[in-house]
């Protein structure tokens, strides 16, 4: 049976494209799920008008992310942690990086956002990049400062 995705659906294929798939997949999975039309005329028309309406979502969202980066770039957050001389009894990893930048600049970022190579294990003030979207980066200067 063949069938237009309303959406993209991993090892089947992406919104707007016309797929064969057997017909109990579609019938009892697709269908009621609404992750895909009847391959009809009537159909390619409103899968064709949601793509245009999701590259505009998309192109919002991009533009949103670009201007959280331009705000983040250059920027700082302090992060504490318990150490003893120069190492961290712990670490400092993507997430406490992403929720010091929520909690001093009210922007919440995902935790896949923040590119490291490894947690931070000493204190430091390292240079972090923070990957928004393929087109929107900023660097953020993290400064790790002991607990008194």
């Amino acid at each position: 049976m063949k069938v237009i995705l309303r959406d993209n659906i991993d090892k089947l294929g992406k919104l707007g494209e016309v797929v064969e798939v057997k017909e109990g997949y579609a019938r009892n999975y697709l269908i009621p799920r609404q992750l895909a039309y009847r391959c009809t005329a009537d159909a390619e028309r409103q899968v064709e008008a949601e793509r245009r309406r999701h590259a505009v979502r998309e192109a919002k969202k991009l533009e949103e992310l670009k201007s959280v980066a331009e705000t983040l770039n250059g920027r700082s957050v302090t992060i504490t942690a318990k150490a003893q001389e120069d190492k961290l009894y712990g670490s400092v990893g993507a997430s406490e990086i992403a929720q010091a930048v929520l909690n001093e600049h009210k922007i919440r970022i995902a935790e896949s956002a923040v590119i490291i190579e490894a947690p931070f294990k000493t204190l430091g003030t390292p240079d972090v990049l923070l990957r928004l979207a393929p087109d929107a980066e900023a660097t953020i200067k993290v400064w790790i400062v002991a607990e008194s």
